[in-house]
């Protein structure tokens, strides 16, 4: 983002991405499965069209079928990705330039941010995704990402095989209690925020990142078991 948008009065162009390949390794069509009644993918769709600082939301995918139930819940899929885009190994910061100087060409804009939605971590709080944007355009960083405090503590309870078999901590340090070990976070992946300049350099964790600090419980979809325990957490919180 350039630094004097404010002062230039141009209103930043922000641009919601859902990355919806159709391949998955752990779940079969994950992004089509069906989650209390709905396709998983529209969990992220619906909560994207809620934020009112997004220019457009678009999805990107390779597939005409995720395409399809995209649009049917209101997202824009203005082009399908191609298959070289679309493997196990592909780099998420390559498809997000692809998508960026995409939609700048369709849609005749200057793309400032892209606020990124995986559909495989559906569990975000508007305020929170509300105060990140707010936080990314009042400050201007090339990142904002969504963490949590770490559930396991690397420099007290996590180790790692040494070259001689062992293990040993992941980090060193002399703690008694893990309480008295430097807080550390994990990424949420319910929401990152980069800059245009992060997406085109490839910065995945830009120096000028910010963390943003969530307390809410988040999710990641990997497993069958992962996407039993969604349901479940969504039905103890009373969605139908």
């Amino acid at each position: 983002m350039d630094n004097d948008l404010v002062t230039r009065g141009r209103i930043p162009i922000l641009l919601g991405v859902i990355p919806a390949r159709a391949g998955s390794k752990g779940i079969k069509n994950k992004n089509l499965r069906l989650v209390l009644g709905k396709p998983l993918i529209s969990y992220s769709i619906e909560d994207a069209l809620t934020f009112d600082k997004l220019s457009k939301t678009i999805v990107t995918s390779d597939s005409q079928e995720i395409a399809r139930v995209a649009r049917n819940f209101g997202a824009e899929v203005p082009f399908i990705r191609p298959k070289a885009l679309a493997k196990d190994d592909t780099p998420m910061l390559a498809v997000l330039k692809h998508a960026l100087l995409k939609c700048e060409r369709l849609y005749g804009l200057r793309i400032d941010g892209i606020v990124l939605l995986d559909p495989t971590s559906p569990l975000r709080k508007k305020s929170d995704i509300e105060a990140m944007i707010d936080l990314f355009l009042a400050k201007q960083p090339d990142l904002v990402v969504a963490v949590s405090a770490c559930r396991k503590n690397p420099y007290f309870n996590m180790l790692r095989f040494n070259k001689k078999g062992y293990g040993q901590l992941v980090l060193k340090g002399d703690f008694a209690r893990r309480q008295d070990a430097p807080p550390l976070f994990d990424i949420a992946n319910t929401c990152w925020i980069f800059s245009r300049r992060a997406v085109l350099n490839a910065w995945r964790i830009p120096e000028r990142t910010i963390p943003y600090v969530i307390h809410s419980f988040y999710a990641d979809i990997d497993k069958e078991d992962d996407m039993k325990f969604l349901e479940w957490y969504l039905q103890s919180k009373g969605q139908p």
